[in-house]
């Protein structure tokens, strides 16, 4: 697939007269694209988009390419719409949502929340390239490669969400996009990281408004899936120093096998077979998968 798009991208240069579909300007009809396609959307402040954007790509022959202005080329905008949903969003979008956020992301998010270059984001409009540095928007052939990313596993969730958002579908997300990251290409896994961080927030942040009776049961199932991204970074050791902080006789039932599933996972990590046999059993199939697939990560 990111093979397909850098050789699409190559006939821009003179091939420009094929008809290609706009971008959206309807957020709502973006995001109901998004979902059926399991896409994410590609979206630009819509005052940043009525001055050039010029952008530099890669042919087939590893040349780069200066492209003046992205939205006038029809390839680049076919190309753009065959992985993603673009969509220019206007003032009034935009100062709803910084009121929405403004008190809860951290400030290198709302930097890029605030500037004019393109994003990716999902049907919840939460920023998915948080990683990224200035120089990754200049190479729009690589950056379009590196988030065309298929959203079909995260989709009965996305929804989810999009039509309620409390405690549980928050964490039933994050805990989602933290399996995705196993899944996806190690360039975007940290990205996909952050953002199941972003949600394991959100879902905290629902905790002492919601009707949940077990607060703390609920946030300490919080806890102990951010321990997870460790796992992911090859963390072990600091998984089990955070696991040592919590006694065992204070974990909840409904919170068992997720903290069988950390101690596991942390010492095969270690591979320390004799630690990680005390804990297999009480590690369910799906836990086991996924602490093989983890493994397979850092081997």
């Amino acid at each position: 697939m990111k093979k397909n798009i850098l050789f699409l991208m190559l006939s821009i240069g003179i091939f420009n007269f094929c008809f290609s579909q706009e971008w959206l300007t309807s957020l709502e009809t973006a995001k109901r694209v998004a979902l059926v396609q399991n896409k994410f959307l590609l979206m630009i402040w819509e005052d940043a988009a009525l001055i050039p954007y010029p952008v530099l790509m890669n042919d087939e022959k590893g040349n780069t390419i200066l492209v003046e202005n992205l939205f006038d080329y029809d390839e680049i905008n076919r190309v753009i719409w065959d992985y993603f949903v673009p969509v220019k969003l206007n003032e009034r979008v935009y100062s709803e949502l910084y009121e929405q956020i403004k008190n809860t992301r951290s400030r290198t998010y709302m930097a890029q929340f605030e500037d004019d270059n393109i994003k990716i984001v999902d049907v919840n409009l939460n920023i998915i390239n948080t990683s990224d540095g200035l120089e990754a928007y200049s190479n729009l052939s690589k950056f379009l490669s590196k988030y065309a990313l298929n959203t079909s596993f995260l989709n009965a969730d996305l929804r989810n969400y999009l039509l309620q958002k409390d405690f549980g579908t928050a964490f039933r997300l994050a805990s989602k996009y933290f399996d995705y990251a196993i899944l996806v290409h190690n360039n975007v896994r940290e990205d996909i990281i952050q953002i199941s961080d972003l949600y394991l927030d959100e879902a905290i942040a629902f905790l002492p408004d919601s009707r949940l009776e077990e607060h703390g049961n609920f946030e300490q199932k919080a806890k102990l899936l951010g321990l997870s991204k460790f796992l992911l970074k090859n963390k072990p050791r600091k998984v089990q120093r955070q696991l040592k902080k919590i006694q065992t006789s204070e974990i909840d039932q409904t919170n068992k096998a997720l903290l069988a599933f950390l101690y596991y996972t942390s010492y095969q990590l270690q591979k320390d077979e004799k630690n990680a046999e005390l804990w297999k059993s009480e590690v369910s199939l799906v836990d086991l998968k996924r602490a093989e697939l983890i493994i397979k990560l850092q081997s």
